[in-house]
């Protein structure tokens, strides 16, 4: 198979993120060699943030071209079938995978203007509470861990999408069971599907500056401090042995998705912070706690699992979900969670 042409690199995301220099012969960057104490962690965070710079630029440019229209007409024909959902609220699902706060917003919006209806709502929740902002948080997490990964960059997203219309599809068919059809009616309002459109008159490189600049601040003001917690948490399960008992007694349950025991720290420091997931998973492959694979394995249910605690109040409450639904929307999560481990296995196994 021939390579693609060296000037289409630029498509390349890796490619345009580059590599740091090294000092002298020594083969290290500016990080150096240390252990999981705070000051690394906090030089480790300072050598992710060119990484979210560039994927919130990109994405500003890419919403301004019209990317997001975009994806709403190719969606539409297929929304409905696919979710049970109405074409109207395909720009709220492609805005909610940028931003959870407006993809919740403009769900309320549709809801409170009959444009989906209480199933439909509980639908939509369903696919937005696992993995909120599912692009925008996969594309400012990832560079922690990208070095690990083996397999395309894109393919736990991908993963992760699959996963997210299995869950929203699990709460249809409970929706289904309990209460029959939906016999509430939906009229479609166009003017709804222009709330998130970019109508500045902003250059694109204005555009792109925007957008690294909230990388920027978004680096500083929560990656930044969700990655010293992470260190943090981290060295106290080792410092502890609690990493151990938690290895030895979780080691069966983890193992059937080809994990190590470790790997549930993982998972439980996610479900507090997204990001504070992804730095303990960058934490335990540096310590080679968790390998390339199983690295790999993990991800996509990282980010499905991530910030419930966040995303009760971001998306729940403002889409004014009913508390009685709270618990399967954390079950799904999990479930989902679970099924992206199996999927990830496969892949990597065939």
């Amino acid at each position: 198979m021939k390579s693609a042409p060296e000037f289409c690199n630029f498509f390349d995301y890796t490619t345009l993120l580059g590599k740091f220099g090294t000092i002298g012969d020594t083969g290290a960057n500016f990080l150096g060699k240390a252990d999981t104490s705070v000051r690394y962690a906090f030089m480790f965070a300072l050598s992710i943030i060119p990484g979210i710079m560039l994927s919130l630029g990109i994405m500003s440019v890419a919403t301004k071209l019209g990317a997001i229209n975009a994806a709403s007409k190719i969606l539409t024909p297929v929304l409905k079938p696919l979710m049970g959902l109405p074409g109207s609220a395909t720009m709220a699902l492609t805005g909610s995978l940028q931003s959870s706060d407006s993809g919740a917003a403009l769900a309320r919006d549709l809801y409170e203007n009959k444009l989906i209806t209480d199933r439909q709502r509980t639908i939509f929740a369903a696919f937005q509470f696992s993995s909120g902002a599912s692009i925008g948080v996969y594309l400012t997490a990832i560079p922690l861990i990208l070095h690990g990964l083996t397999v395309a960059f894109l393919t736990p997203l991908a993963v992760i999408i699959v996963c997210k219309i299995i869950g929203a599809n699990l709460i249809r068919f409970m929706e289904f069971v309990r209460f029959g059809a939906d016999s509430q009616s939906n009229t479609l309002d166009h003017n709804c599907l222009n709330k998130i459109s970019d109508c500045s008159n902003k250059s694109l490189g204005q555009t792109f500056v925007d957008g690294a600049v909230r990388g920027w601040h978004l680096a500083i003001e929560h990656m930044l401090p969700n990655v010293i917690m992470a260190y943090v948490l981290i060295t106290i399960l080792q410092k502890s042995g609690l990493m151990s008992v938690i290895g030895t007694v979780l080691s069966p349950v983890m193992n059937i998705f080809g994990l190590p025991g470790e790997a549930f720290a993982v998972l439980i420091a996610s479900w507090l912070s997204g990001l504070g997931g992804v730095a303990v998973a960058a934490t335990l492959f540096s310590a080679g706690t968790l390998n390339p694979t199983e690295l790999t394995i993990l991800t996509p249910a990282i980010f499905l699992i991530g910030a419930q605690i966040q995303y009760t109040g971001r998306i729940l409450a403002v889409m004014s979900i009913p508390y009685r639904l709270y618990k399967y929307m954390f079950s799904i999560s999990i479930i989902n969670a679970v099924i992206s481990m199996i999927i990830m296995s496969l892949l990597l196994k065939y």
